[in-house]
C-alpha cells in the first residue's frame, strides 16, 4: 500500500506531466545546492520547474497520464524540468547552465509530446528565442514599410520645395 506522501507526489507528477507543454529529463548527480537554487530561480522565472522524484513515482505519472514513452530514461538519479510557457527557454536555461557546469545530463527532451534526440535538444535550445524571432520578423516587415513612407515624404519634400521656388520665380518675374 503506497503511503500518502507517494500518492500526492504521483498526483503532483500527473499534473505537470497533463500541464506542460515540454519537459526534459535529465540526470542531476553532483549539482551542489548553490546551483540548484540558481538553477531553480532562473526555470521559474521562465515559466518552468525544476522537481527531483523517484523514478518509480515518476514512471506511474507518465504511464497513467500516457507518456509512457520515455519510462526508459527513468534510471538512476533523475530529475525533470517541466515547461509551461515558451517551450524553448526551459531548455535554452538548462542547456547554458549545463555548458557551464557539465551538470545536469540531459537524457531526454519531449516537446508537445514529441520525443527528441540528445543532439536535437542542443539544436532547439540553441536556436533564438521566441521573443527573439518576433523582433526580426517584425523589423523585416517594418524596415521596407519605413523606406516606402520615408522615400514618400521625400518625394513630397521635393515636390513643395519644386512647387515653392516656381511660386517665387513667378512672383520675381
Amino acid at each position: 500500500m503506497p503511503t500518502q506522501e507517494k500518492v500526492n507526489t504521483i498526483d503532483v507528477l500527473k499534473d505537470r506531466f497533463e500541464k506542460s507543454n515540454s519537459y526534459i529529463i535529465a540526470d542531476h548527480t553532483g549539482i551542489n545546492v548553490a546551483d540548484l537554487t540558481v538553477l531553480r530561480r532562473d526555470l521559474k522565472k521562465a515559466d518552468a520547474e525544476f522537481r527531483i522524484a523517484k523514478n518509480t513515482l515518476l514512471k506511474i505519472a507518465a504511464k497513467e497520464t500516457g507518456h509512457d514513452q520515455i519510462n526508459e530514461y527513468f534510471v538512476g538519479p533523475t530529475s525533470m524540468v517541466f515547461g509551461f510557457g515558451d517551450a524553448s527557454v526551459p531548455a535554452k536555461i538548462l542547456y547554458e547552465f549545463a555548458k557551464k557546469t557539465d551538470i545536469p545530463k540531459v537524457k531526454a527532451y519531449v516537446l508537445e509530446n514529441q520525443l527528441y534526440t540528445i543532439e536535437e535538444f542542443k539544436r532547439i535550445a540553441q536556436l533564438p528565442g521566441r521573443e527573439q524571432v518576433l523582433a526580426t520578423l517584425l523589423g523585416a516587415v517594418e524596415g521596407p514599410i519605413v523606406k516606402f513612407i520615408n522615400m514618400l515624404e521625400g518625394t513630397t519634400r521635393e515636390f513643395i520645395g519644386l512647387v515653392d521656388a516656381l511660386a517665387e520665380k513667378k512672383e520675381n518675374e
